[in-house]
C-alpha cells in the first residue's frame, strides 16, 4: 500500500503536445492557469489501520490547461469581440457572425460556436457563456477537447483530470460523455470514460483517469445530438489538470 501510494503522490507533469520545451523552463505565471494540489477522490486514502501505516491521502499536483474561452485578449485566429461597456461584450466570428470553431491550436478547440448567443463578461457567472448548437446527427458529438502529453520525472503513471461547467437549452435534460484518451499508433482511444444528463442548470462535470507516461493525451466532450434539430448548450469552462506546460492562447504556437 505504502508503495502504490508513493508512486502515485508523486509530480505529475503534462506538457502540451505543441510545446516540446523542458518543463523545468516553463514559466509560473499568465494565462488561465494555476498551480493546484488537490486530492484525489476516488483514490484509497493511505493508512490502512496499524499504527506503523502514516501514509498520506494521493495528491495531483500540477497545473491545469484552461481554455480562455471568455477572455477577450486571448480569442483564437478568425474570433473577434465587441465590447458593450462594464466589461462585457459579444464573442463573434470576424469575417460573418455564423457558427464555427474556435481553435488556439495545439488540440485545444471548441465546436460549432454559434456568435450569436456567445458572450464575455467580467462577471462571467450571470452574462459570459459560449453558445454551442450542435448539429442534427444521431448520437453523440464532439464540442470541446483540450490535448497533451503525459510525462513524469519517474517514469511512473498517474492521474489527468478533465472537467466542463455546462448547461443545456434543449433538449432539457440531455445527456454528454466525458472522456480521457491517448494517441495509440494515430489512434484515439478512450482510457476512461463517464455519461452524465445534463439539465439548464449550469454544473461541472468531472472525470479523471490513471495515464502511463510519455504518450499524448487528450480531453474530450461528447454531447447529445438530435436528428430532427439542433442541440443547444452553453460553456463556461473547458480544462484538463496536470498541464506543466501552457499552451500559447495568445498566438496559438508552443508554450509560454
Amino acid at each position: 500500500m505504502k508503495t502504490l501510494t508513493s508512486t502515485l503522490s508523486s509530480l505529475m507533469l503534462l506538457a502540451a503536445a505543441a510545446c516540446g520545451a523542458n518543463p523545468g523552463e516553463v514559466p509560473t505565471s499568465s494565462l488561465d492557469t494555476t498551480q493546484q494540489e488537490l486530492p484525489c477522490e476516488t483514490c484509497e486514502p493511505g493508512g490502512g489501520g496499524g499504527d506503523d501505516d502514516d501514509t498520506p491521502p494521493i495528491i495531483v499536483h500540477g497545473y491545469e490547461i484552461n481554455l480562455p474561452l471568455l477572455n477577450p485578449s486571448k480569442m483564437p485566429p478568425g474570433w473577434c469581440t465587441v465590447d458593450i461597456g462594464y466589461g462585457e461584450g459579444h464573442v463573434f466570428r470576424c469575417a460573418d457572425w455564423g457558427r464555427g470553431t474556435m481553435d488556439w491550436g495545439g488540440g485545444n478547440a471548441v465546436f460549432h460556436v454559434n456568435s450569436g448567443g456567445s458572450w464575455y463578461s467580467s462577471t462571467e457567472f450571470y452574462n459570459g457563456r459560449i453558445f454551442v448548437e450542435v448539429p442534427k446527427a444521431e448520437g453523440f458529438v464532439p464540442i470541446a477537447q483540450t490535448l497533451g502529453f503525459y510525462t513524469h520525472p519517474q517514469n511512473v503513471p498517474g492521474l489527468v483530470r478533465g472537467s466542463i461547467e455546462m448547461l443545456t437549452l434543449k433538449p432539457n435534460p440531455s445527456e454528454v460523455i466525458l472522456a480521457v484518451q491517448v494517441n495509440q499508433g494515430g489512434v484515439w482511444t478512450d482510457v476512461s470514460t463517464s455519461r452524465s444528463t445534463i439539465t439548464n442548470i449550469r454544473q461541472m462535470h468531472e472525470l479523471q483517469a490513471l495515464v502511463y507516461p510519455n504518450q499524448e493525451v487528450r480531453f474530450e466532450v461528447r454531447a447529445k445530438a438530435r436528428p430532427d434539430a439542433y442541440s443547444e448548450y452553453f460553456l463556461w469552462k473547458v480544462r484538463m489538470f496536470g498541464a506543466q506546460c501552457y499552451p500559447d492562447f495568445s498566438n496559438g504556437t508552443g508554450c509560454l
